[in-house]
This record gives C-alpha cells, sequence and structure tokens, in this order.
C-alpha cells in the first residue's frame, strides 16, 4: 500500500465507511449484503454503469443458493433462472440437431430428487451472474450502497484504515477500517498493496458466442444444462441461459494451433459457427455479444495487505476454468467467510488476527476447486479431440459424473481437516456430519407450525443447538448475549419441544448429540465446536479464546471442548 498522502482536494465527495468493496460483481455484493447484515456499514466502487449482458458465470449450486437464501433473493433467482426439468442431465450430441452420442443424468429419478432434497433447504440453479447482480442490487440493504461508473485508482494508510480515491464525473473519496479488493481478475490495485499474482500455465483460449434463437425443435423432450457437440467443423458446448427466452451460449475452446486463426480473428463468422454447432440454419438467429479469454488458474502469493487492512476476495484472488461452474460459487462464499470475521472485529468482540483465518480457511478450498476444475478441463478437452465409436462413448459417459455432479464438493468440504485429510472427502457423495469446521447440516424442523431449516439458525449470528438435555444452553446465551461481538442465541430441538421440533428424527440423526451437548455454529454456518455442557460457560469461553488466539478454528475443538 502507498504511504498515507495529504488528503485530497475539497472538491471530491467524501463518503466514511467501515468496509470500502472495489468490485460490484457477484463477489463484492455478496460481500456487502453479508457485511450489512451484520451491522457494517458498507461502500461499494464498481466502474461499470451496469451489470454486462454477456453471461459469463451460470451455475449455482446449493451452497451459494443456501447462502442466496440467507439473503432473501433465492426465489428471485430461481424465478429469473432456469427451471429444474431444463438442468437435470448433459447431453453429448455431433451437432444439436444431429446424432446423440450420450447423455449423464444429474438427477437420475425422484428418488434422486428426494435425495437432494433432503441434505439442503435449496437446490441448485442455472442462473447468468448479470441477474445475480442486478438482483443483489435491488435488494441491497439501507447500511450499503453500490456507486457505479467510478474507477478506484489510489489506495492509501490512513491512521484509522484506508482511503479509497475513485475517478467518475466527480472524483470520490472512501475513508474506511478496511478495504475487500473483489475487483476481478484484471484489477490494478492489488499489486499496489503488495499481492502479487501467481499464474499456472493457460489451459488454452476459448471463444464465447451470446446469442439467441429458438433450439425448441432440437432440445424438446431431451432438455439439458449442457449440450456438448462433437461436430467436423465445430466442438464446444452450448450452455442453457433461458430456454423460454431462447438465450444460449456457445463456448468453443481452441483445439489446434490452426483454430487459433478459425475462431479468434476479426473476420470470423459467428453466425456460421453457432449454425455449425446447431447443425442446420435457424431462423431469427441473432447474436447479443462475443467474448474471447485464456482458460487456467491464478492465485496470490497472499489474499492480505502486509499492514492487514486489504483483503482479496473472488476472482481477485484466485481463477480457475469454468469447467465446474465453482468460480462465482468460490467467491460468495469467500465473501460469507469474511463478513463475519470482518464484523467481529469491527465491533471489537475479536482482535485483527481473526481476519487471518480468511485466507487459512478459504485458500484450501479454492485450491481445491482450481485443482478439480483443471482436471475437467483437461479431460473435457481430451473427449472433444477424440474420435471415439458411440457405443463406447456413451458405455464410458458415466467418468464424466464428477464434473456435473459434485454436491459432495459444494456441500462437504471442511475448514477443519485432519492431518493428510483433502478439504473435500468425496467430490459425488455428500455425507453430512456435525463436525468442527463442516457446514451445519441442515434438517427440517417445525416452529410453531411452519417449517424451517437448521440453516436459518445462524443467519445474524453464532447459534447454540442442543437436544431436549440441553437447555441450559439457552440461559447461557442469554447470560453471555454475544459471542465475539456478535450475537448469541440457542435452540433446543426435541421430538416434543415446545418451540422447534425434530418431527422426522432428521436432527438427532446427523447431529447426533449426547445429553447437553452442543453444537456451537458460526455465523457463516460452519460448525465451530461442539462443547459437551459439563462446564458450559467455561466451554463457550475456552471456544472463544482459542478462536481468536489461533486465528483459525482448530481442527481438533470437538475434541478439546
Amino acid at each position: 500500500m502507498t504511504p498515507e498522502v495529504p488528503r485530497p482536494p475539497r472538491t471530491a465527495e467524501r463518503l466514511e465507511a467501515d468496509v470500502v468493496v472495489v468490485g460490484g460483481g457477484p463477489t463484492g455484493l455478496a460481500a456487502a449484503h453479508f457485511l450489512a447484515g451484520l451491522g457494517v456499514r458498507t461502500v461499494v466502487l464498481e466502474q461499470r454503469p451496469a451489470p454486462s449482458g454477456h453471461p459469463r458465470a451460470t451455475v449455482i449450486n446449493s451452497r451459494t443458493m443456501e447462502l442466496l437464501r440467507y439473503l432473501g433473493v433465492d426465489a428471485e433467482v430461481r424465478r429469473v433462472g432456469v427451471p429444474l426439468p431444463n438442468t437435470a442431465r448433459i447431453t453429448w450430441c455431433t451437432e444439436l440437431a444431429g446424432t446423440e452420442l450420450a447423455a449423464l443424468d444429474v438427477i437420475e429419478s425422484a428418488a434422486s430428487l428426494m435425495r437432494r432434497a433432503a441434505i439442503s433447504p435449496v437446490l441448485p440453479v442455472i442462473c447468468s451472474q448479470n441477474r445475480v447482480e442486478a438482483l443483489l442490487v435491488e435488494r441491497l440493504p439501507a447500511n450499503a450502497r453500490v456507486i457505479r461508473g467510478v474507477r478506484a485508482e489510489e489506495l492509501t494508510r490512513t491512521p484509522s484504515g484506508v482511503r479509497v480515491t475513485a475517478s467518475g464525473e466527480r472524483p470520490l473519496v472512501v475513508e474506511a477500517r478496511y478495504a475487500v479488493l473483489a475487483e476481478g481478475l484484471h484489477g490494478p490495485l492489488r499489486e499496489t498493496v503488495g499481492l502479487r499474482r501467481t499464474a499456472a500455465t493457460p489451459l488454452g483460449r476459448l471463444l464465447d458466442i451470446h446469442f439467441s434463437a429458438d433450439l425448441s425443435p432440437w432440445t424438446a423432450g431431451r432438455e439439458s444444462a449442457l449440450y456438448w457437440v462433437m461436430g467436423s467443423l465445430v466442438r464446444g458446448v452450448l450452455i442453457t441461459v433461458d430456454p423460454a427466452r431462447g438465450e444460449w451460449l456457445l463456448e468453443i475452446p481452441a483445439l489446434t494451433p490452426e483454430e487459433e486463426h478459425t475462431y479468434f480473428e476479426e473476420e470470423v463468422d459467428h453466425l456460421k459457427l453457432i449454425e455449425a454447432a446447431i447443425g442446420t440454419s435457424v431462423e431469427g438467429l441473432r447474436v447479443h455479444s462475443v467474448r474471447n479469454w485464456v482458460m487456467g488458474s491464478t492465485g496470490l502469493d497472499s489474499w492480505r495487505s502486509a499492514d492487514g487492512r486489504v483483503l482479496a476476495a473472488g476472482d481477485a484472488a484466485h481463477t480457475f476454468p469454468p469447467t465446474g461452474g465453482f468460480g462465482m460459487n468460490t467467491g460468495i462464499q469467500d465473501a460469507h467467510n469474511l463478513a463475519w470475521k470482518l464484523a467481529a472485529v469491527l465491533h471489537g468482540g475479536a482482535p485483527d488476527t481473526l481476519l487471518d483465518s480468511y485466507e487459512r480457511e478459504r485458500r484450501p478450498v479454492a485450491e481445491f476447486n482450481a485443482r478439480h476444475s483443471e482436471s475437467n478441463a483437461l479431460q473435457k478437452r481430451a473427449l472433444l479431440q477424440s474420435d471415439v465409436e458411440q457405443a463406447e462413448f456413451a458405455r464410458n459417459i458415466e467418468q464424466h459424473r464428477p464434473h456435473f455432479d459434485f454436491e459432495g464438493q459444494a456441500l462437504g468440504f471442511t475448514y477443519a481437516p485432519g492431518p493428510g485429510e483433502p478439504v473435500v472427502q468425496d467430490i459425488v457423495t455428500y455425507r453430512p456430519t456435525a463436525r468442527a469446521g463442516h457446514r451445519a447440516p441442515h434438517a427440517w424442523l417445525d416452529r410453531d407450525g411452519d417449517r424451517i431449516s437448521t440453516t436459518d439458525l445462524n443467519r445474524s449470528g453464532f447459534s447454540l443447538l442442543t437436544g431436549a438435555k440441553g437447555a441450559v444452553w439457552q440461559d447461557v446465551a442469554r447470560e453471555a448475549a454475544t459471542f465475539l461481538g456478535l450475537p448469541l442465541t440457542a435452540a433446543v430441538i426435541a421430538a416434543d419441544g415446545p418451540h422447534l421440533r425434530d418431527v422426522t428424527g432428521a436432527f438427532a440423526d446427523v447431529y447426533a448429540l449426547e445429553g447437553p451437548e452442543a453444537v456451537l455454529v458460526r455465523p457463516d454456518g460452519h460448525v465451530l465446536a461442539r462443547l459437551p455442557g459439563i462446564a458450559p460457560r467455561q466451554e463457550l469461553r475456552q471456544a472463544a479464546d482459542r478462536t481468536v488466539n489461533s486465528g483459525r478454528v482448530p481442527a481438533g475443538a470437538e475434541e478439546s471442548s
């Protein structure tokens, strides 16, 4: 970060906030929502005057949908997204109008759908990034503000935090305690604060064509999230964006040096490429936008500046291939992890060192997602380059399931893996557990006739979840009122409880509480610790001490409580 400089001219508009977020994409907007929900005044600076019309990320996995549910926008996201029947399979064909080679059902049956519905209060959805951004801006809380059409150009130190100077129609200066850089892959500020980029070897160059056309003659009855085309002229993927409106994305990788010329030169006929992928001419075909980009993974050597006042999130901290759809999801989940820690520090409930746990927890998850996305990309590239006989192609298609069916990766990552354990145990299958570091499992409960999820119980702070023999935790929560400066509540959940009833027994099964034991859940929905309930007040103090003194959730918290 550059040294403190004289104050800017008096003509600049001046704003004060607790946190200034640079970048108004999904990560930056989600950060503003999560921070504002915890009482943190936030200003977001975004260079674009409006969300991009080009649909980049489209997959919103189950975990991210849970976070959007926290924010109250999940129903709207599903409404403007792709209907579930259009997303439950992946199809491979010579061309869209040609021969079908194979299909993979991500949701194989009604029983499969029911299993998914049992592990989360929401299902994943396909909804383009620009639509998600628009909804997040529309629903922004009162103590968060987005300013568009301004370019953040300078980030400097102040005695109490940071100052961001931005250009636009009128100069703008924002002073805040902390800055979150969600400026994307090409943002200019990271290097100025000493956050240096790293990059793996690129995996290739791709062309994206966003277009509209009525493809229902070839998609009706075999609706799919993706149609991989293996034609003689074009090999790539047709991505479902909004089939009701005929909105699609054609993504084509350059598989040979010759294709670099075919796809990326100025004279390329994008309409012909689309028709080659479809396999026939289409009336009313219209191209909206075109983008070409290099696919690969990037990162930072550190996600936090040396003085601790600036933290990076989302694509500013990491990028990886889109194969798997984890880019936007990982960024929004970064923001969720970071927000409660910033709130705890800003409210005086935790020391600044708590923020070190953000990178320690999120970097391994991002790196796992990057490795898996890279593996997917290489596998699909090899498949697109192959000339496999149709019967053999169909027989082997199941090996591609982890690319498209990844509930274990989306919901099962942990912030406290055991020695030598990966952060994700199984990519495809999610196995609920209430161990420390894991997402606190979902279970439906009855509250005065209304159905709620266990994931609804910690939206504004920490929660203690306990069984019929753990009523003492309600007294403890009332006495303490807060934990690390954030609200603390306790919920007694039992089959015949007066308020929260475990009518199906799902909560008892998955949380496996013994006697007065309680599970302490963080504001980001991950388990902080399992507390035996023998000396509850002391156990709660010890959990707080371990968290603030170590700067991270200890892997063995539940055993040592």
